[in-house]
């Protein structure tokens, strides 16, 4: 029997990439339930924007998706946040259901229960794991988890965690090596970045939005602070800056991060130290707040070179937004960084230098000074003569880290395959049986 849709219907987006589906002859069983846990998709950080980028694609295409968003900043129940609020027209019409944090901060216990709610298939994290408590894992059947591998080797606390995992997904060939190395297989999907948003734009014009000197030579620094020593290489980058900066009158540094903080390193007391001039920093509201990707774009095509010397990467995502727009990024030879630069060519990889022990039992590298201002010669120089590097950045991104290639290529590809796994059983007119919510009180 045909199904009759009424009018409503019709103007549901989920129900109209159905329709389109079935007038294309190629009706795509969406079946499984799906819960993503990660960073709010509201929030700021890397696993945010990657977690709205990916879930609302997965909402075109028809996908039964929901989020437990850490850090939601609701407590009492769940919100819809909407696709062209957070990214932009293409996905309007489109909502996703957001669950609020628990007791737990890292949401380990919101796994349990907002599974239960949610009637999940399959549970996906994408989040530190050894932030999560054996006790809560033990009840989940159908965990995955996307999982950043930023120590080598893998600490012992995430390796006894991804013991509960039903399957592993890594995002980084550095996270996926050290990972056989301890015996765990896993699939690599790459961190993707959105090349529509992403992409070179007018700098001259963008510089005038935000008050910059058109004359400058410009490096930038964008991500949190929430740590001291700074694992994202704040003190580094600000030392050989000083060293760029005594032979370059015309060079400036923007930052873009929070400056209050009880625990971040103390950036802006550094530069009056070392008596930098030309030092650029956003207002505190706005290094904190209001950021989305459109506006992230903007700032990174103001730069001539984005400083990216993290000692721990699970990934690392400003380096591939930046070269997605054409510029250049210079990262610490350490983790996963390294393998998203094609050095002389979308940018620079810079020496280790000191190390320390880490509470997790694992070293930890910084960026060595000397060599990371060598570097910023080395673009400097480049960028000054004829070259190809705005064009060679945009082509490795395209090539490498787009995520609607990626989406279509691979993601796809994971869930359908899951969904034959969990959910293989047919009834006569052909849809599968709705098994049993993904929560059990002992593993099998």
């Amino acid at each position: 029997m045909k199904k009759i849709l009424l009018k409503t219907d019709q103007n549901n987006p989920v129900i109209k990439a159905y329709v389109e589906a079935v007038k294309k002859g190629m009706p795509k069983r969406r079946d499984l339930k799906i819960l993503w846990q990660s960073n709010s998709p509201s929030s700021g950080s890397g696993y945010s924007v990657f977690t709205r980028d990916l879930l609302f694609r997965l909402l075109k295409d028809g996908w039964n998706v929901e989020c437990s968003g850490m850090g939601a900043g609701v407590d009492a129940y769940p919100i819809f946040m909407y696709g062209e609020d957070l990214i932009d027209d293409r996905f309007k019409g489109f909502k996703l259901k957001v669950y609020p944090k628990m007791h737990d901060p890292y949401g380990s216990d919101s796994l349990v229960f907002h599974g239960r709610e949610s009637k999940a298939n399959a549970i996906f994290t994408m989040q530190d794991v050894w932030t999560l408590q054996p006790n809560d894992l033990s009840k989940l059947k159908t965990w995955l988890s996307y999982t950043p591998i930023d120590k080598y080797p893998v600490p012992q606390n995430v390796i006894e965690k991804l013991q509960y995992a039903y399957k592993i997904i890594t995002f980084s060939k550095f996270g996926q090596k050290a990972l056989e190395e301890k015996g765990f297989t896993s699939t690599l999907i790459l961190e993707g970045v959105d090349t529509e948003i992403f992409k070179p734009l007018n700098k001259q014009d963008l510089r005038k939005k935000f008050g910059i000197p058109q004359d400058v030579f410009l490096f930038g620094m964008i991500g949190a602070n929430k740590e001291n020593p700074p694992r994202k290489g704040y003190q580094e980058a600000i030392e050989a800056f000083a060293l760029f900066q005594a032979k370059h009158e015309e060079a400036a540094i923007f930052f873009h991060t929070q400056q209050i903080t009880n625990t971040g390193f103390p950036i802006k007391q550094l530069c009056a130290t070392l008596k930098l001039k030309n030092t650029l920093f956003l207002d505190d509201y706005r290094g904190s707040f209001n950021s989305r990707s459109h506006d992230i774009a903007e700032e990174i095509n103001c730069l001539d070179v984005l400083l990216h010397p993290s000692q721990t990467e699970g990934f690392g995502l400003l380096p591939v937004e930046a070269m997605a727009c054409g510029i250049p990024a210079i990262v610490n030879d350490t983790t996963a960084a390294p393998e998203q630069i094609i050095p002389g060519i979308t940018g620079e990889i810079c020496k280790t230098d000191r190390h320390r022990f880490t509470p997790d039992a694992v070293w930890v590298w910084t960026a060595d000074v000397q060599d990371l201002y060598e570097c910023m010669e080395r673009l400097y120089d480049k960028l000054h003569k004829e070259n190809t590097i705005a064009k060679d950045c945009r082509k490795h991104i395209l090539k490498n880290y787009d995520i609607d290639k990626q989406f279509k290529e691979q993601w796809i590809k994971l869930f359908e395959e899951l969904q034959e796994e969990i959910l293989p059983e047919r009834r006569e007119n052909g849809r599968p049986e709705n098994k049993q919510s993904n929560i059990s009180n002992n593993r099998t």
